[in-house]
């Protein structure tokens, strides 16, 4: 399958248990392997890319969220500013990067605490300011609305879509996805069966054939696309 992620804008992957997204956004950071192929951020070749070069690059939420030592919420953040440090690079950008990240996500308020006590909806709060600290133009998220209630859904998609930066996503609630995305990518099986809008990729025949139900993206009197089943 070829993927094109374009320049500030919000990109999503769906499709059904399976198909092949989570894997697909983990060869990005060799945490999937590739048989073939080659993936490419910013006119670069990823293989060419250590760790570091590639995490001053782009940021990654994933569906997991463990964390086996009692880190607090800012030292789990703060762990965001790693690629930016060493002798040839300062640190003192970290502290302000890292507030700045708790605030935009209006976490201070448990930033002292364990991770290990939040709720999933916290963790993931949490996680997602990691990568806003990280200070990358690009992000990368697997399920980024799971766990949360439909506040912090909305508000998180919200701030993805209005930050400016190159998004990534994978996303299994396909009325967000019409309501955000600006372009998306249906799996199934591995391969790509269609991609572009989310109008003429979430048509009746390929939910259909891909999700075995029966719906489809329409367009409200005001203009707006929504998706609905029948």
């Amino acid at each position: 399958m070829n993927l094109d992620a374009e320049d500030g804008r919000l990109t999503g992957i769906v499709g059904p248990n399976g198909s092949g997204k989570s894997t697909l956004i983990k060869t990005l950071f060799a945490l999937a392997g590739l048989d073939a192929g080659s993936v490419w951020i910013d006119g670069i070749n990823i293989k060419n890319l250590n760790r570091k070069q590639l995490a001053r690059r782009v940021g990654y939420v994933g569906q997991e969220m463990n964390c086996a030592f009692d880190f607090s919420v800012r030292e789990v953040v703060a762990m965001g500013r790693f690629p930016h440090t060493g002798k040839q690079r300062t640190e003192g950008k970290t502290g302000s990067s890292v507030e700045d990240a708790l605030m935009v996500l209006h976490i201070r308020e448990f930033a002292d605490r364990s991770v290990l006590t939040l709720s999933g909806g916290e963790k993931k709060m949490a996680f997602l300011a990691r990568a806003i600290a990280q200070g990358v133009n690009t992000i990368v998220l697997d399920e980024p609305t799971n766990h949360l209630d439909i506040k912090h859904q909305l508000f998180i998609l919200d701030y993805l879509k209005s930050s400016g930066k190159t998004i990534l996503l994978v996303i299994h609630d396909l009325a967000l996805a019409v309501r955000y995305c600006d372009a998306l990518y249906l799996l199934y099986g591995g391969r790509t069966v269609a991609h572009g809008t989310p109008e003429t990729v979430l048509t009746r025949e390929n939910v259909l054939n891909v999700f075995g139900v029966n719906g489809a993206v329409t367009r409200a009197p005001d203009g707006r696309l929504t998706f609905s089943l029948d």
